[in-house]
């Protein structure tokens, strides 16, 4: 027996906005989300669009399976990217062990063509209890060491992305190594509970992570990178309220920078989510 479901009726608001289809299946969850110039960045499927088909699948399966919407949260995910999505993809979401309050899930994201774009494994817990966690380290102190032009083209990047800009993700503040971006919670990036998407979350992890490192490798012509890897941690449901990106470099070698990004409340400082993006910069970028 299989179901199909209207985008509105998974995630309300982000996912309608991403324009996904779902279908449910008996074994396994199916997300298609088209290649549309509002899911772009440079021209390519942003990777956070991309990332964000995890949670919307994992949360169908387990609402389909019963669960209730606002008791779910993604403990931990571990995403790799195997290639630039050029066309629209297709996630395929399979359950691999339901324990107790945790179930364990494993995604793989095609294009139209059948190429391989993103692997993905994830746990998702239901019945995480409302509030901020107990972080040690977490602070923000300000950032404005970057030169300006560093400053004007990481804030021409995020103007040019179409998917960043329907995001509302904005530059806060820069220095060498370091980078703290802003995700405004409005009504495209809640889900159907009225808290902020995981899916948009882990957009503006990813946008952290992957500016980051450009703030310590000049510009130059032809130069350019992806995310290679995003691992994030989130510390349960996410509220209705802005949230900031601050993400360092944390070790550099050849053309790889792994990158800490930590996602806090604007407000408050409560910290929502730790996570690591792999960021790699191609042939004619100088490392």
């Amino acid at each position: 027996m299989t179901n199909d479901i209207s985008p509105s009726a998974t995630d309300a608001s982000y996912a309608h906005d991403l324009a996904v289809t779902l279908h449910l299946g008996e074994a396994a969850v199916t997300l298609a989300l088209p290649f549309e110039e509002r899911n772009t960045m440079y021209g390519l499927i942003h990777g956070g669009a991309l990332a964000s088909l995890v949670p919307i699948s994992t949360f169908s399966s387990m609402r389909a399976s019963g669960a209730a919407a606002a008791e779910l949260c993604t403990v931990s995910l571990h995403m790799e990217y195997v290639r630039a999505a050029r066309k629209a993809v297709v996630a395929e979401t399979r359950s691999v062990r339901r324990v107790r309050e945790l179930e364990f899930f494993e995604t793989r994201i095609k294009d139209a063509d059948g190429n391989a774009i993103a692997l993905a494994s994830s746990t998702v817990s239901q019945g995480i209890s409302p509030g901020a966690a107990d972080v040690a380290g977490a602070s923000r102190g300000p950032l404005d060491g970057a030169p300006p032009e560093v400053v004007r083209a990481i804030e021409e990047a995020i103007a040019s992305s179409p998917y960043l800009s329907r995001r509302r993700v904005g530059l806060v503040g820069s220095a060498r190594g370091a980078v703290e971006l802003s995700l405004s919670a409005a009504p495209v990036n809640l889900d159907r509970g009225g808290g902020v998407h995981e899916g948009a979350l882990l957009s503006l992890l990813d946008a952290a992570g992957a500016t980051c490192p450009w703030t310590v490798v000049p510009a130059t012509a032809g130069a350019g990178g992806a995310t290679i890897a995003l691992h994030a941690q989130i510390l349960g449901p996410l509220p209705a309220a802005d949230l900031v990106a601050r993400a360092a470099v944390r070790a550099r070698k050849d053309r790889l920078h792994w990158v800490d990004v930590t996602v806090m409340s604007a407000a408050t400082g409560s910290v929502h989510a730790l996570g690591t993006v792999v960021y790699r910069f191609n042939e004619a970028s100088v490392v």
